[in-house]
């Protein structure tokens, strides 16, 4: 499929030098026609290195690491800069595959919804256990505060449009920050769709990393009730 510069693969990476060239290629290989946009939010691991040894995409510099949330709206930004209309958003990691990002564009070109949502399979044959837990109640209390069922509120393959997302919309610039977003969208009625996509984890996070983002992950669910 070719949309010209109506969408753009956008992936904030942050000491992804093990997976960045496959990632790449691979993005490349099922999408070579779709802008692509790697923010690079001050690795130190060699990353850069392995951008400057690649061509045919745009990289978007962070000197200092400054957050995934400052990434994907530095990465927001470049995209409007080239007049894209709708951002596919994957993690560095390769726990997202590149090979569904025609999905996520077919979903979106037969429903016309504004947003597609990755949703993976909870369970604990795939999903380590701290991470089955925290992925379960989040999304749990994310369908609660916004009377729209989420099954992955997590999840970070999604395609946006990018009108949506303006500079000052979200005050997050870490990892809250996707949360935040997709719950402001839900309250205000935002069309979307589910899509499957496989449960892959390839780096999981620490169980002290996870709750300490699960109590973040609450009292931005606090702060939600006084927003305007």
């Amino acid at each position: 499929m070719n949309f010209d510069n109506k969408y753009c693969i956008i992936v904030p990476a942050y000491q992804s030098s093990e997976t960045l060239l496959p990632l790449i290629l691979r993005i490349r290989k099922v999408a070579p026609m779709i802008p692509l946009i790697i923010v690079n939010d001050g690795s130190t691991d060699g990353s850069e290195k392995i951008l400057n040894q690649l061509e045919n995409f745009t990289v978007v510099r962070h000197s200092v690491n400054l957050g995934k949330g400052a990434a994907i709206k530095s990465g927001i930004l470049k995209a409007k800069q080239m007049k894209c209309a709708c951002g596919i958003f994957l993690d560095s990691d390769l726990q997202h595959i590149p090979e569904k990002i025609q999905d996520f564009i077919r979903v979106k070109e037969s429903l016309n919804v504004r947003m597609v949502l990755g949703k993976r399979s909870f369970n604990l044959y795939n999903m380590p256990f701290h991470r089955f837990m925290s992925n379960t109640v989040t999304s749990f209390i994310v369908s609660l505060r916004t009377l729209r069922r989420v099954h992955d509120s997590q999840c970070g393959f999604r395609l946006i449009e990018l009108d949506l997302i303006k500079a000052d919309s979200c005050a997050n610039d870490g990892f809250q920050f996707e949360s935040e977003f997709l719950i402001r969208s839900l309250i205000s009625g935002t069309s979307f769709m589910e899509i499957e996509i496989p449960t892959i984890y390839n780096h999981s996070r620490s169980s002290i990393h996870n709750v300490r983002d699960t109590g973040r992950f609450i009292l931005l669910i606090l702060k939600s009730y006084f927003w305007t």
